[in-house]
């Protein structure tokens, strides 16, 4: 008579997020924020020349406005890789903090050059709601860590960066928005004060909104509290 012996079906191996899209933010960031340290170190040179005017006046603004810019668009790429958030908890806080500070300062300097930016009301008001908005975010995304809410803090602090990460698209959108009239700077510059900053936010609140139907989700959190 023989007996068989029942066997647990093998695990299926643990689902790991593509990092594809991570190192492509990565390297972007990393570009821009080495292009955002020359206007400190090379100075009035890296001016675009239609800006320059404005930004020689008032340095006091655009050199915190660039270096603690630059600061942030690096911290905050590392920040959301996935080792950082798991396995390096102190240095995640650290930067964390360093992160914080670098968008605040930032974000404070970026509403005053907004004051002054070129083309009149449109981009002025475009860049000041961006600044006024980072500011918020990010002032949230420290509140909650504060008090240990971790979905909350990762919520707003998505939002934060994705404000950041304008610095980024504003450099991709400025050319072909040029090019698509006709080589003329002026509208150009109107449409990329809201359209560097717009779609990056509903992108940010569309995948949140995706993530919230997730059950995997809550208990990721779990795991980083």
């Amino acid at each position: 008579m023989s007996t068989s012996v029942a066997t647990a079906p093998p695990r299926r191996p643990a689902r790991h997020r593509p990092l594809g899209a991570w190192y492509v933010v990565a390297v972007l960031a990393s570009l821009i924020a080495l292009y955002a340290l020359a206007y400190v170190v090379v100075g009035p040179p890296m001016y675009p020349p239609n800006l320059s005017a404005s930004f020689r006046a008032r340095p006091w603004g655009i050199y915190p406005h660039a270096f603690f810019g630059a600061l942030a668009l690096g911290i905050g790429a590392a920040q959301f890789h996935p080792a950082m958030i798991r396995r390096r908890r102190a240095l995640h806080r650290t930067l964390g903090k360093v992160y914080v500070g670098a968008c605040l300062v930032a974000g404070a300097a970026g509403l005053y050059m907004a004051w002054y930016a070129y083309g009149g009301a449109v981009p002025r008001l475009g860049f000041g709601t961006l600044a006024v908005l980072l500011l918020a975010t990010t002032w949230l995304a420290f509140a909650a860590a504060r008090r240990r809410d971790i979905a909350t803090h990762r919520a707003w602090m998505l939002r934060s960066y994705a404000l950041i990460f304008a610095a980024v698209t504003l450099r991709i959108e400025l050319p072909l928005l040029i090019m698509s009239f006709g080589g003329d700077f002026d509208p150009a510059y109107k449409t990329v004060a809201w359209l560097c900053w717009a779609p990056n936010l509903l992108w940010a609140e569309l995948w949140l909104r995706r993530r919230r139907l997730e059950p995997a989700a809550l208990a990721e959190l779990r795991a980083v509290a």
